[in-house]
């Protein structure tokens, strides 16, 4: 008797955690075509250095090296919270401003704080590090 009401309780119980899961992960959304490429933007991974050798020549490389490498840590949404001077910091960049762009150039080849050499972005020629810096400046 009591074999019986520990199996039936077993049932239960795995029918009862089958359907939660089911509840839990059913998601009755229809998505519409811009949702379906936003969706598959955002799961589609880029080679670093295909996208650093389409950056060259281009004007506004120093802001898209930014926001694809940098703004993890120095942006003003920080993902990893490092205590990185944040790109639009007047005060705390003004004082970095002083070193000139030599010596920041320098500190980002060889990587400072819990930022690594080339600032992670191992691909970027020491042009295109520079190019970002002075965009980060110019935007703080």
């Amino acid at each position: 008797m009591n074999r019986k009401i520990i199996i039936l309780i077993l049932c239960i119980s795995g029918m009862l955690g089958f359907g939660l899961s089911l509840w839990r992960n059913w998601n009755p959304i229809i998505y519409t075509q811009p949702e379906i490429e936003k969706q598959i933007v955002r799961d589609t991974f880029h080679s670093p250095a295909t996208f650093v050798k389409q950056l060259i020549n281009d004007k506004q490389a120093g802001q898209k090296i930014f926001r694809e490498f940098c703004s993890v840590c120095h942006g003003k949404s920080a993902v990893i919270p490092v205590h990185a001077p944040i790109i639009g910091d007047k005060e705390h960049w003004r004082v970095l401003k002083q070193l000139k762009m030599n010596k920041l150039l320098d500190l980002t080849i060889k990587g400072v704080g819990a930022m690594p050499a080339r600032g992670g972005c191992f691909e970027c020629s020491d042009e295109q590090l520079q190019q970002t810096i002075q965009y980060i400046l110019d935007n703080s």
